[in-house]
């Protein structure tokens, strides 16, 4: 075998397992934000309890959430979101095990802003289809939701309207799945 020969097959293995890598990174990164997705969906639900002044299901939905954010696994992520997503299952964990062992509104709003934070900045980030970021200057903090009409979870009924969209989602409407049963009308 010649070296030219070699050099081609040498070449030829290099672009195989660039391939490779690109691929096992893409699938790292869809199996991650399909995780945050499933995530989402129960916030959605604790989001809309905490609107309507409710604590029912919020611990479990806490709870499930903590549950999911053990399959969230950051380290085959690779581009531009590595860095930002590396610290996410930890801090979702961390702010979802205080939201499940809240007692009261009072601190389950607390817990669901601590939540929130980094909620928000994947959605920022990754603009999921659907989910728009909202923003209360008066909690202050941010939190995700579906459509346009803000739904203030911070203050509930004393000031429902209370915010404001500070990033859209995709364009693309929200669908809603079997795991979905959060109030929000979707238009």
């Amino acid at each position: 075998m010649t070296n030219n020969e070699k050099e081609k097959k040498m070449k030829k293995k290099i672009i195989v397992i660039v391939m490779i890598m690109m691929v096992v990174s893409l699938f790292a990164e869809n199996s991650f934000n399909e995780t945050m997705n499933k995530i989402t969906a129960e916030y959605l639900k604790i989001k809309d309890a905490l609107a309507n002044d409710k604590t029912e299901s919020v611990q479990d939905n806490a709870k499930s959430i903590l549950e999911l954010t053990k399959k969230l696994n950051a380290t085959n992520i690779t581009g531009e979101h590595k860095k930002h997503f590396e610290d996410l299952p930890s801090k979702i964990s961390a702010a979802a095990k205080d939201l499940s062992k809240a007692k009261n509104i009072k601190s389950m709003r607390k817990a669901f802003n601590d939540l929130s934070k980094p909620m928000a900045m994947w959605a920022t980030m990754v603009k999921p289809n659907g989910i728009n970021v909202a923003y209360c200057p008066m909690a202050p903090g941010s939190w995700l939701q579906t459509g346009q009409e803000i739904r203030n979870p911070y203050y509930g009924a004393s000031m429902l309207k209370c915010g404001e969209i500070v990033s859209e989602g995709a364009e693309e409407k929200h669908v809603c799945t079997s795991e979905c049963d959060h109030e929000e009308i979707i238009d």
